[in-house]
């Protein structure tokens, strides 16, 4: 009896086209939620606040930034007070400072799940950047509750939240797969982060208002920092009641996609062997 060739196809998933890649994110969207509420339990046990921790970081911060930059520093809000100012960009901030530090380490903190079950390598740093959404939630709370109180000036334009966290949330997910490539292969990263993201929140207008970059220089300072045109339209929105000037927000959106795009194909290209090197 003469024995039966059969051949054996294996396709690397690098080479997969976007809309395979899409819906098998999406079969798998369930893992997402499930690693997004293992990190929020993780993150938050055994603390004696839980997730008031959400709120109680921008409070502090709060009072940091307005001894040093609102009375010592003498940054002008506008027709607001510094306050209601600088708590309407510092409750997004935290948000990114969040899903960047948990999703740049997501791929470390499941290396043992990686080397035993298939799941699409992406999906733990995308449940990090999920996960960070609850800490959005919170602070937003506490923003709307104060920011009366504070001076600021609520409208229907609190309406632009939405499309500012999604905007803000895509850069942070682009941002978080090439760091959470690079700190798989490259463990430095995990002590350059800190630093990272402290040099990256002043170089972006969360004590300062856009206002204090030349007009010439605006457009370029949002491309090379895209938060800087979504926080500035959280401050517009949230402390000053209007509506945030959609020129730089669309600017700030297709960069931030722009970053998305790069940072999947980054993840992809480095993916072969993370399962290896983790």
């Amino acid at each position: 009896m003469a024995a039966t060739a059969v051949e054996l196809l294996i396709e690397s998933t690098n080479y997969a086209r976007p809309r395979d890649r899409a819906r098998e994110l999406w079969a798998f969207r369930e893992v997402i939620l499930a690693f997004a509420e293992r990190n929020v339990r993780v993150k938050y046990k055994q603390a004696v606040l839980g997730v008031l921790w959400a709120v109680l970081q921008p409070l502090i911060f709060l009072g940091v930034f307005m001894v040093v930059f609102g009375r010592m520093a003498n940054i002008s809000a506008g027709s607001t007070s510094y306050p209601a100012f600088a708590l309407a960009a510092l409750v997004p901030w935290f948000f990114v400072q969040t899903a960047v530090t948990f999703g740049a380490q997501a791929l470390l903190m499941d290396s043992a799940l990686l080397r035993k079950v298939y799941f699409p390598r992406e999906t733990p740093v995308l449940g990090a950047v999920l996960s960070a959404g609850l800490d959005f939630a919170m602070g937003f709370a506490l923003l709307m509750a104060l920011e009366p109180v504070l001076g600021g000036h609520l409208s229907w334009n609190v309406l632009m939240v939405v499309p500012l966290w999604l905007t803000l949330a895509v850069l942070t997910t682009g941002v978080s797969l090439i760091l959470g490539a690079l700190n798989v292969y490259y463990r430095d990263f995990r002590f350059v982060l800190p630093v990272l993201l402290q040099l990256w929140m002043f170089a972006s207008p969360v004590a300062y208002p856009l206002s204090a970059v030349r007009a010439q220089w605006r457009e370029l300072y949002i491309v090379l920092n895209p938060a800087a045109g979504i926080l500035e339209g959280f401050r517009r929105a949230l402390a000053e009641g209007h509506l945030p000037d959609l020129g730089l927000l669309a600017l700030s959106a297709g960069t931030s996609c722009l970053v998305a795009w790069i940072g999947y194909w980054f993840f992809k290209r480095m993916e072969p062997g993370l399962a290896d090197v983790v």
